[in-house]
C-alpha cells in the first residue's frame, strides 16, 4: 500500500472520490475566497499553452513544473467534477431534489465547478471545465501576465488577486469551502438524503490524494512557507472544528424549521453503525448527556481535543469541559448551542495560535500516542470518530518515521473502516490496542 494507505481503493481515497457538493468556513479573513472575489476568471484554456502550464514534461530545473494543466486534466478529480453532475447518480440526486437539471442548478454548480457570476466569466471560460485553476488560485484577470515576469514574485501575485494557497490557514479555508460548506453553500441533510455522499474532511489526507502539481524544493521554500504533515494535520483539524462551530451559531441553527440542520449531528454515535444495535454509551466528550440525546458531530472536535491535551493538560481540560458543555447544550435551545459553540471556538483559537510554527507544534509521536489512547478509552465507538482517527494515525506514523514498520497494523485499521455498516467498535478498539502494544 502506498503512503497513507492512499491508493484509489483505500478509505481515504474514497472520501475524495465523489466531488463534494458544498460548504465553506465563514471565517473573518481579509482575503476573499476565489468565488467571492470580483476578479474575472479567464478559464483553464488561458493556462494550457505548452509554454505556460501545459507542458507534457516538467523542465529539468528548479521552479514550477509547467505541466500543471496536464496533471489536472488527466489525473485530478476536480477536472471531472462538472461531468459528475450528469452521471446517473448526479441526475438522480437532482431529480429527488426537484431540480430541473444538475448542470444548471446553483446548489450543484457552486462546488462542482468554478461558478462565478456570468459578468466575471471571460471568453474562454466555461463551466464544463469543472473545478479548474482559478477556482483555487483566484480569477487571473490581474495576475496572469505579471506572474510570468522575471521581475514578479509571489507577494506581487497575491497583491494582483492570486489566492494565497501557500498560507495554510487560507488553504484550509479554501478546501473547507466545498469539502465542508458555509453559510451560502452547504451539503444539507436533505441533499444527502437525496443520495449525495456524506462529507468528511482531513486536510493532510486530502492534499496527499491530490495529484501533485508543485514540488517543494529549495526554490519553493525561498518563495513560500513549507509545512510538516503534523502541522497540516493539526491546523486542518482545528480549522475544520472552528468551521463547524461557526455553523452552529448561524442560520442553519436559527431557522424556524422544526429541527436545526441535521447534517450537523452524528446519528452513528448512538447506534454504533446499526439502528438495530442499541448500545448507547457515554464517552468523555459526551459525558453528562442522556440516552436518546442526538450528539453534535464532534469527529473533528475529538482530534482538536487530542491536539489541545498534547500541548498541555490545561489546554486539554479546557477544551474537554467546553466540548462537554456543547453536547449538553444540544438538548437545550438553539441559543444555548450557539453560546457554547462560541466559547469553544474561542478556546480553539488559542490552541491554534499555539501550534503555529515548527517550534511550537506538538510532535508527531506524542500526538500519535494520544490519538490511540483516546480510542482505547472509547472515544471512537462511532464510525465518524474512527474515520478521523485512522487518517490521523496514518499521517502521524509517517511524520514519526514509523509508517514502514507498522504498515500491517495501519492497513488493518483501514480494513475495519471499509464500510460504516460493517464497522464494529470492539474490533476497532482491539486493533488500536495491538498497535499500541507494538509501539511500546
Amino acid at each position: 500500500m502506498t503512503e497513507l494507505g492512499r491508493h484509489p481503493g483505500s478509505l481515504a481515497a474514497r472520501l475524495l472520490a465523489p466531488p463534494a457538493l458544498c460548504w465553506a468556513i465563514a471565517a473573518a479573513a481579509a482575503t476573499p475566497l476565489p468565488y467571492q472575489s470580483a476578479d474575472r476568471h479567464l478559464g483553464v484554456a488561458s493556462c494550457a499553452s505548452s509554454v505556460c502550464h501545459g507542458a507534457v514534461q516538467p523542465p529539468n530545473k528548479p521552479g514550477a513544473l509547467m505541466n500543471e494543466f496536464v496533471t489536472w486534466s488527466h489525473q485530478d478529480s476536480h477536472a471531472k467534477a462538472y461531468q459528475a453532475l450528469m452521471n446517473p447518480q448526479g441526475r438522480g440526486i437532482a431529480a429527488k431534489l426537484g431540480l430541473a437539471s444538475p448542470e444548471t442548478a446553483k446548489v450543484c454548480l457552486d462546488c462542482h465547478t468554478d461558478n462565478v457570476p456570468p459578468a466575471q466569466r471571460a471568453q474562454k471560460f466555461t463551466l464544463a471545465d469543472g473545478v479548474g485553476c482559478e477556482a483555487c488560485h483566484g480569477g487571473a484577470e490581474r495576475w496572469i501576465s505579471s506572474h510570468t515576469s522575471p521581475q514578479s514574485n509571489y507577494r506581487a501575485d497575491i497583491d494582483h488577486g492570486m489566492f494565497p494557497t501557500a498560507d495554510l490557514n487560507d488553504r484550509a479555508r479554501l478546501c473547507l469551502s466545498c469539502h465542508y460548506g458555509s453559510a451560502d453553500k452547504f451539503a444539507t441533510h436533505r441533499i444527502m438524503a437525496a443520495g449525495h455522499p456524506r462529507l468528511s474532511f482531513e486536510l493532510d489526507t486530502f492534499l496527499a490524494l491530490e495529484p501533485a502539481h508543485y514540488r517543494i524544493d529549495d526554490a519553493y521554500r525561498r518563495r513560500k512557507p513549507a509545512y510538516t504533515k503534523t502541522q497540516l494535520w493539526c491546523r486542518g483539524q482545528l480549522l475544520a472544528t472552528q468551521a463547524q462551530l461557526t455553523t452552529l451559531q448561524g442560520p442553519m441553527m436559527n431557522s424556524e424549521r422544526t429541527f436545526p440542520e441535521l447534517a450537523l449531528f452524528n446519528c452513528t454515535s448512538c447506534h454504533d453503525s446499526s439502528m438495530h444495535r442499541l448500545e448507547w454509551r457515554s464517552r468523555q466528550l459526551t459525558a453528562g448527556t442522556d440516552p436518546g440525546t442526538v450528539p453534535i458531530n464532534d469527529a473533528n472536535l475529538r482530534m482538536s481535543w487530542v491536539i489541545a491535551r498534547t500541548l498541555s493538560g490545561h489546554d486539554g481540560d479546557t477544551v474537554l469541559g467546553l466540548a462537554q458543555a456543547l453536547q449538553k447544550a444540544a438538548a437545550g435551545d438553539r441559543q444555548q448551542i450557539a453560546g457554547a459553540s462560541a466559547q469553544l471556538h474561542a478556546a480553539l483559537a488559542n490552541v491554534l495560535s499555539r501550534v503555529d510554527g515548527e517550534g511550537a507544534a506538538p510532535r508527531a509521536r506524542a500526538l500519535l500516542d494520544n490519538v490511540i489512547q483516546a480510542g482505547i478509552d472509547g472515544e471512537y465507538r462511532d464510525y465518524l470518530g474512527a474515520e478521523q482517527a485512522v487518517m490521523a494515525i496514518d499521517v502521524l506514523l509517517i511524520d514519526a518515521n514509523l509508517a514502514g514498520k507498522y504498515t500491517a497494523r495501519r492497513d488493518e485499521l483501514y480494513r475495519l473502516l471499509q464500510s460504516d455498516e460493517t464497522y464494529r467498535s470492539a474490533a476497532f478498539i482491539a486493533a488500536l490496542r495491538a498497535l499500541r502494544e507494538d509501539l511500546q
